[in-house]
């Protein structure tokens, strides 16, 4: 099978986690990158060095330099034909993306996908993550969203002759929507997304009013900062550091969760954490229940001490 992967955008930059989207690829056959909008030229040569891609091409036209996903879904609708699977990660870009080219195709794309079994079943979490859907795919073309965190990066080691690049410009007649700008919120911490290292605060922090000791944590280890909906929707953080099933899904080495009992939307968000760690005065909280180590103790008692050691 032949497959188009396109790769991920972090605010018109590249996005590493493409080459977890290469990982995906390969198990349905051959993949070929797409590399469009701004910057495109580095994305296209970030893409040319991961290991298995066949192909990668570079789209400059005019009408991708916003990178509107109108304008871009229609070149996608012009390559479709010449593959069975087209692939795009599970992120606002991609999620925003993938269903508009599968319905300019009238297919219907399966997004959220989190395991592979073989070229013609997927497995997708629903009901939160509570239950796991095996989806058939009766025919092609196939489009996917994948959830990155779910897969490993394809390896940059020991990669052999320099993938080939090639350009594209064909596929569109007129711009169908124009990007006037977007205003990135200024944060040094690591994305929580992408981090190594992850601390979380729940409806427990409102006791203290703000989130400055999941903050002052975070800086401590070089962590991502991330909260519960609950701690969101009480003010306490931005909506962008909402994880679970209506936030952000991660995968890091830790996650650490402070006064987060632990939902099931939110569960679903961690799931792929490899190390989870709870610390909550309630030993019941279902987020104690899914962690590796769990700690019942009042957060700004515990906390604090963890800052001093």
């Amino acid at each position: 099978m032949k497959v188009l992967l396109i790769a991920g955008d972090r605010l018109g930059e590249y996005d590493p986690l493409t080459a977890n989207g290469v990982t995906a690829g390969l198990q349905f056959g051959e993949v070929t990158i797409l590399a469009a909008g701004p910057n495109a030229q580095n994305k296209a040569q970030q893409a040319a060095q991961i290991p298995g891609v066949n192909r990668v091409f570079l789209a400059t036209h005019p009408a991708l330099q916003s990178l509107a996903v109108e304008n871009l879904s229609l070149l996608i609708h012009h390559l479709t034909p010449s593959f069975d699977v087209i692939i795009g990660l599970t992120s606002t870009f991609g999620s925003d993306l993938i269903p508009r080219a599968a319905a300019l195709a009238n297919c219907s794309p399966v997004t959220g996908v989190s395991a592979i079994l073989d070229r013609h079943t997927v497995i997708r979490p629903i009901h939160a993550g509570a239950v796991l859907a095996a989806i058939s795919l009766a025919k092609t073309p196939i489009f996917l969203t994948i959830r990155p965190s779910a897969f490993i990066a394809a390896t940059t080691s020991q990669q052999g002759k320099p993938t080939p690049i090639t350009a594209i410009d064909q596929g569109f007649e007129s711009n169908l929507s124009q990007h006037i700008k977007h205003s990135p919120s200024t944060n040094s911490r690591p994305d929580p997304v992408s981090a190594r290292v992850v601390v979380a605060g729940g409806g427990g922090m409102h006791a203290g009013g703000s989130f400055e000791l999941v903050e002052k944590l975070a800086d401590r280890m070089g962590a991502g900062v991330g909260a519960s909906r609950t701690a969101v929707d009480m003010g306490l953080a931005s909506n962008d550091m909402q994880i679970g099933q209506t936030g952000r899904v991660i995968a890091p080495e830790i996650y650490i969760g402070l006064g987060i009992s632990g939902a099931i939307q939110h569960l679903a968000g961690i799931k792929d954490a490899r190390m989870i760690v709870s610390i909550n005065n309630d030993a019941n909280a279902p987020l104690h229940g899914a962690a590796d180590y769990a700690l019942t103790a009042d957060i700004f008692t515990a906390v604090p001490e963890l800052l001093k050691k």
